[in-house]
C-alpha cells in the first residue's frame, strides 16, 4: 500500500477520535496490502476488502485478524461514506427466512422496544440457526424442534464462540420461539426453559469482571488537568462509576437531561427504550457543574459531551466516550483486553448489591428488565461474607 494512501488512512483514523495504538495497530496490520483500486464505488473496494480479509485469515492470530478486519473495515467507510455491513445486507439477495425475519425485526422493535444493534444481532443468531436446523421454512413444524436442537446447534455448529456470545444467541432464539407463540404458531415449549444469563451457559463458570479494589483507588485518586478535556473526561468517569451507565448511554446524555433542582440525571436512549431518573451525588453534581459551565461550548447544541478537543462543536460518540475511559485506565495502570467500560458498570452493581440492596433495586438502577440479567453482572464480595456469617450449630464459622 501507498504510503499516501496510509498517510491519509492514518489521518482519517486521528480525526474519528482512535487512540494513538488503536491506529497504529490498524495500520500495521494492513500496510502491507496492494494498493487499492482508486475508486469510491463500494462493490469494487468490497471485493478488494474480501480479498484482503480471506489473506489475513490465512497470517494472522485471531486477535490480529479481528484488528485488521476493522481497519479494513474504516477504510471502506473512509473511501464510500457507507459501513460494510450496512452495504453486505444491500447486496445480499434474499432467501426463504428472510420474510420470517422481517417479521421478527418488526415484533423486536415495535413489540419489545429492543434497540436497533440487540434486534439485528437476534435476528442474525436466529438466521444461521434456522439454516443449520431447517433446510425447508416452508413446510416447517415447530414443534419438532426442541430444546436438544438449541443445545446441539450450540455445542457442535457454534463451539467458536465465546460464553458471552452463547448467551447472547440461546437469547435470540428464545426471544424467536416467543414471538411464534405470539402468533399463535404451536412450539415445544422447552426452548423456552433454555437458560438466557451468561453463567449458565459458561464453559468455566466464569465470574463477571469487576475491577479491583486497588484499581478503584487508582482511578478514584487520579489528578484530572483544570482543562476542558480533562474535566469531560472527569464527569464522565463518574458517570460510569456513580450511576453505572452504559457507554452508549454516556454518549447520548443531553444537556437537558441534568435535573438540577431535582438533583437527578435523566438516562432517556437506553438499550431497552424505557427512561430512568437516577440520583445525582455531590461529587457527580459539581463535576457536571465544572464542566458545563469552565468547558462545554454554548454553541455544541443539545449534547452533553464533545467529541475531542479539537473538535468541540462535535457531540460525543460511544466511541469517543470509551476512548475516554481507555486512556485513563492506561493512564493509571490498568491493563488486559478484558477490561473495558462495561467492567466499571459492573463494578457499581456489584457494589450495590453487597452493600445490601436486593437485585431488584440493582437491575433497577442499572435499566435491567430482567433480574437474570442483573445476577450475571453482580460479583459477591466472599471477604464480607465471611466477616457477617456466623457458625452453624456444633461447626466452625466460614
Amino acid at each position: 500500500m501507498k504510503q499516501e494512501t496510509i498517510n491519509q488512512f492514518h489521518d482519517y483514523l486521528k480525526d474519528q477520535g482512535h487512540e494513538n495504538t488503536t491506529i497504529a495497530g490498524y495500520i500495521r496490520t494492513i500496510c502491507d496490502l496492494e494498493e487499492p483500486p482508486d475508486t469510491t464505488d463500494p462493490l469494487i473496494l468490497l471485493v478488494y476488502v474480501d480479498r484482503a480479509i480471506k489473506l489475513k485469515r490465512q497470517s494472522l492470530s485471531r486477535a490480529n485478524f479481528a484488528s485488521a478486519r476493522a481497519s479494513l473495515g474504516s477504510f471502506f467507510f473512509m473511501r464510500t461514506g457507507i459501513r460494510i455491513r450496512d452495504f453486505r445486507k444491500q447486496c445480499a439477495a434474499k432467501d426463504q427466512y428472510d420474510p420470517l425475519m422481517a417479521q421478527y425485526a418488526s415484533y423486536c422493535r415495535d413489540f419489545l422496544h429492543l434497540s436497533e444493534p440487540v434486534t439485528l444481532a437476534a435476528v442474525r443468531e436466529t438466521k444461521k440457526f434456522l439454516k443449520a436446523v431447517v433446510p425447508d421454512i416452508h413446510d416447517m413444524a415447530w414443534t419438532s424442534i426442541t430444546a436438544n436442537d438449541v443445545i446441539n446447534y450450540l455445542s457442535k455448529e457454534r463451539n467458536d464462540l465465546c460464553t458471552a456470545s452463547i448467551g447472547i444467541t440461546a437469547t435470540a432464539l428464545r426471544r424467536f420461539f416467543r414471538f411464534l407463540q405470539h402468533h399463535d404458531i404451536v412450539i415445544h415449549t422447552s426452548v423456552l426453559n433454555l437458560p438466557l444469563s451468561v453463567p449458565a451457559w459458561s464453559k468455566g463458570s466464569s465470574l463477571p469482571i469487576t475491577l479491583t479494589k486497588d484499581e478503584q483507588s487508582r482511578l478514584a485518586d487520579y489528578s484530572f488537568p483544570s482543562t476542558p478535556t480533562g474535566l469531560r473526561d472527569y464527569s464522565i468517569l463518574l458517570c460510569f462509576t456513580e450511576l453505572g451507565l452504559r457507554c452508549s448511554e454516556v454518549a447520548n446524555l443531553q444537556i437537558g437531561d441534568i435535573e438540577w433542582n431535582r438533583g437527578t440525571v435523566i438516562v432517556r436512549k437506553t438499550k431497552t427504550h424505557a427512561e430512568r431518573e437516577l440520583p445525582m451525588s455531590v461529587k457527580l453534581g459539581k463535576a457536571l457543574e465544572d464542566y458545563v459551565l469552565h468547558a462545554r461550548p454554548i454553541s455544541l447544541g443539545s449534547s452533553l459531551y464533545f467529541k475531542s478537543a479539537r473538535r468541540v462543536l462535535e457531540p460525543a460518540s460511544t466511541d469517543n466516550v470509551r476512548s475516554v475511559i481507555r486512556r485513563l485506565y492506561s493512564k493509571v495502570g490498568i491493563t488486559g483486553w478484558h477490561v473495558g467500560t462495561h467492567a466499571l458498570r459492573r463494578t457499581v452493581g456489584s457494589h450495590l448489591y453487597n452493600a445490601g440492596n436486593d437485585l431488584k433495586a440493582v437491575a433497577d438502577l442499572l435499566g435491567h428488565t430482567s433480574v437474570s440479567t442483573t445476577k450475571a453482572y453482580v460479583r459477591i464480595d466472599v471477604e464480607s461474607l465471611r466477616e457477617v456469617a456466623s457458625s452453624w450449630p456444633g461447626r466452625e464459622s466460614v
